[in-house]
């Protein structure tokens, strides 16, 4: 590109010095060429009418022909001292004046005027030759300087412009260079900025819009490795029901059991059939949830609060687990089955790591500043540090165990973190071993 600009640029200068000096070059030579035949011609008058004048003035005085004939021989040899060769001939018939310039074969140049001298002895044809020689060599010399400048402006014009779009393409040339980058796989390319011309604003600009390519490439590859989990966690889970689906089925296929054997061995096909459902159950509730739009209404905070209590009366009961409901008499913006989903699964959690018999589980609504908080605690075993943030992965479980003792599939927490997002609200985890746990959602509107 900037050898092609180069190019563009210098051949357009060229032509236009080229024209210019060309035109300079003509009109010298033009106003110097009407200059050297008016002086000619001006010459040749004055020749001319001082010949005629006097041979007509030795004509009237009644001297000898031979006196006129000396006379012009002396114009024509004092002419020629002056380098002016004159020729002076008797007139033969009707002539066109002619004014010619010409080169002798020294070399040298001359202007020859010829034209018609009428006198009273006779007419005359008379031709003059002026010498120019000097001033055409000075016309030749004027033309060849023009030459050198030509030859020398060019080649300066061609050092001063190819610096001068290097400095202009070479911004050009970090972008293309760290363009190539990028799309080679470096993303953490940027171009160091100078400057506050135009072409820096475009590496500004460069620079964003590789901040996000990267930014998006990240959010792509976390994506990537999302599913990735997903589908390995995925096939974790069903890995263990299925082994054991086949392994009771073969065994009452092949085996001779008893009649109690059997009753066992349907009853762990039915377990585990059942995990299966829940898992598929599950899986399709958080399909629906994909480009889901909340269908908002007002909900009472106290009515929700209830309404979720009566629900895990009876798990709670079975689990040996305290619910207490600490409600805020406002209402709340946001669709009523899946904001009761959300804290019924909280809760059940909650309850989940309570141990039997002494757990308590709280359900709490307060409002702080334009927010409302929804609380969830409990005096549960707690998780590390590290487990925190891994807990709304699909099928992912405290300490990496894939224990189903609780009637659970890993996918809770999951539907909890994409019903909070739904309503456009956030969801913040803390907890610590042998101490317990806490969610705490926050919600804008109201």
């Amino acid at each position: 590109m900037k050898i092609k600009t180069f190019f563009i640029a210098y051949i357009l200068f060229l032509a236009v010095l080229l024209g210019a000096l060309g035109t300079v070059s003509i009109y010298l030579t033009n106003h110097q060429m009407e200059s050297l035949q008016e002086q000619s011609i001006l010459e040749y008058e004055r020749i001319a009418d001082t010949i005629v004048r006097e041979v007509n003035s030795v004509y009237q005085r009644g001297m000898e022909p031979m006196v006129i004939e000396v006379l012009l021989e002396n114009h024509v040899n004092l002419h020629r001292n002056r380098g002016i060769e004159l020729s002076i001939t008797p007139h033969r018939g009707q002539i066109e004046p002619i004014l010619s310039l010409y080169e002798s074969d020294a070399g040298e140049y001359f202007f020859r005027v010829r034209g018609h001298v009428p006198t009273m002895f006779r007419d005359f044809d008379l031709q003059a030759t002026f010498p120019v020689t000097e001033r055409i060599v000075e016309l030749r010399e004027i033309q060849r300087i023009l030459l050198y400048l030509f030859v020398g402006f060019s080649l300066l014009a061609a050092v001063i412009l190819y610096v001068t779009l290097s400095r202009i393409f070479k911004p050009l040339e970090v972008v293309a260079l760290s363009a190539e980058k990028i799309a080679r796989g470096h993303y953490d390319e940027r171009i160091e900025i100078q400057g506050k011309n135009e072409l820096m604003i475009m590496a500004t600009q460069f620079n964003q819009m590789a901040a996000e390519i990267e930014k998006q490439i990240q959010l792509l590859q976390e994506e990537a490795e999302r599913k990735q989990q997903f589908v390995d966690n995925l096939a974790h889970e069903m890995r263990t029901p299925l082994t054991s689906i086949y392994g009771y089925a073969e065994y009452m296929q092949k085996g001779l059991i008893s009649e109690d054997d059997r009753i066992e061995a349907t009853t762990y096909l039915l377990e585990e059939a059942s995990h299966l459902r829940k898992i598929t159950n599950s899986m399709l509730e958080l399909a629906s949830l994909r480009n889901y739009i909340v269908k908002e209404e007002e909900i009472s905070i106290v009515r929700l609060f209830q309404q979720v209590a009566t629900s895990l009366e009876l798990p709670f009961k079975s689990y040996g687990t305290k619910l207490v409901i600490e409600p805020l008499d406002e209402k709340i913006i946001g669709q009523e089955d899946l904001l009761k989903s959300l804290l019924m699964n909280l809760c059940l959690n909650g309850a989940k790591a309570c141990e039997k018999g002494s757990g308590e589980v709280t359900l709490t609504a307060r409002r702080e500043d334009r927010q409302i908080l929804f609380l969830i605690e409990d005096n549960g075993c707690g998780m590390r540090e590290a487990e925190i943030g891994r807990i709304t992965e699909p099928f992912y479980q405290v300490n990496q165990v894939r224990n189903r003792a609780n009637d659970g599939v890993g996918l809770g927490l999951t539907l909890c973190q994409k019903i909070v997002e739904l309503h456009g609200a956030t969801m913040e985890i803390t907890s610590a071993i042998e101490i317990g746990t806490k969610v705490e959602i926050s919600f804008t509107t109201s």
